[in-house]
């Protein structure tokens, strides 16, 4: 972000924006694009794709955001991350995600044994999507629960549970070793 931007609130950013203001605009992007590409590439398990649906979303969102109606930063994060869900439920019709995950994969984008990564997505893919779904939001994208309720569209209550069962399934699975 500039010196102009950086201190703005989101609102701001957002009413900038809809005006044509590209500045703001480069500061919504600044704001969330690690949290889209890091949900995103949860999802597809490829960097290039990641890249181009966190940059195809922000296109989307630059066309459609004067329609968005401003009600609170959780909101717009829902709304941010519907067009990328949707951009996610494209790719995968198109192309059908592989189970396996590729050496390259986890050589570039995470610093964890191989065999530990795969045996704790091999987990989470036991569990509810709601529960996957919710684990990917909070520890890929970063997102506290208030946001988590937003984009998953339940109360925050509701999302705490959900983590709270999660988190106790995962170490059930693996055998009490996580918490």
């Amino acid at each position: 972000m500039n010196q102009n931007t950086q201190n703005k609130s989101v609102e701001e950013l957002i009413r900038e924006s809809k005006a044509g203001n590209e500045t703001s605009f480069h500061a919504l992007f600044d704001l969330l694009s690690d949290r889209l590409f890091s949900y995103a590439l949860a999802h597809t398990r490829n960097r290039d794709d990641a890249l181009d649906l966190v940059q195809d979303t922000f296109i989307d969102l630059w066309n459609s955001l004067r329609k968005f109606t401003y009600r609170n930063d959780e909101s717009f994060y829902g709304f941010v991350f519907l067009v990328l869900k949707r951009k996610l439920y494209r790719h995968y019709k198109k192309q059908p995600r592989t189970v396996e995950l590729d050496e390259k994969y986890i050589a570039d984008n995470y610093v964890l044994e191989v065999e530990d990564y795969r045996y704790l997505e091999k987990m989470m893919g036991t569990l509810p999507k709601n529960y996957q779904e919710l684990l990917r939001l909070r520890y890929w994208s970063a997102f506290s629960f208030k946001e988590i309720a937003a984009v998953m569209d339940v109360k925050e209550g509701t999302a705490k549970v959900w983590h709270h069962r999660a988190l106790r399934a995962l170490n059930k699975g693996l055998g009490n070793k996580l918490i």
